[in-house]
């Protein structure tokens, strides 16, 4: 139990440092945990209740939030809440586990060349 305090207190401290952790929670609790994976992305989405939270109230005071587009976010996760949940528990958990690491890769490689465009533009602005 101690263990997977320490390591979800490293992923949270990952998290506010503005990496993306979630991913690593899921996989975590699901690998080494041996959590369903249903339960562990329902534990992922309390986890990012907290933190993003935590973030949004620095962000307010820094005014450096766009309201309309956090609106456009909110509804639009809220209109896929209902279907995305169904969908999860009538699909079989391989599946479910296939779909997320999908997602993850692809999320993580259009992060990835993000950054490295972001790191272009930087550079040729010098």
């Amino acid at each position: 139990m101690l263990t997977v305090v320490l390591i979800s207190f490293l992923i949270a401290v990952l998290s506010g440092m503005g990496m993306g952790s979630g991913g690593l929670l899921v996989v975590f609790l699901t690998l080494l945990a041996d959590v369903p994976q249903i339960r562990a992305q329902g534990i992922n989405l309390l986890f990012f209740l907290f933190s993003s939270g935590a973030s949004m109230l620095l962000h307010v005071q820094k005014r450096r939030l766009s309201f309309t587009v956090i609106a456009i976010v909110a509804a639009a996760g809220l209109i896929g809440t209902v279907p995305g949940s169904y969908a999860a528990l009538l699909l079989p958990e391989k599946a479910v586990r296939t779909l997320f690491g999908l997602m993850l890769a692809v999320s993580g490689t259009i992060s990835l060349f993000r950054t490295q465009k972001g790191n272009l533009n930087e550079k040729n602005a010098k």
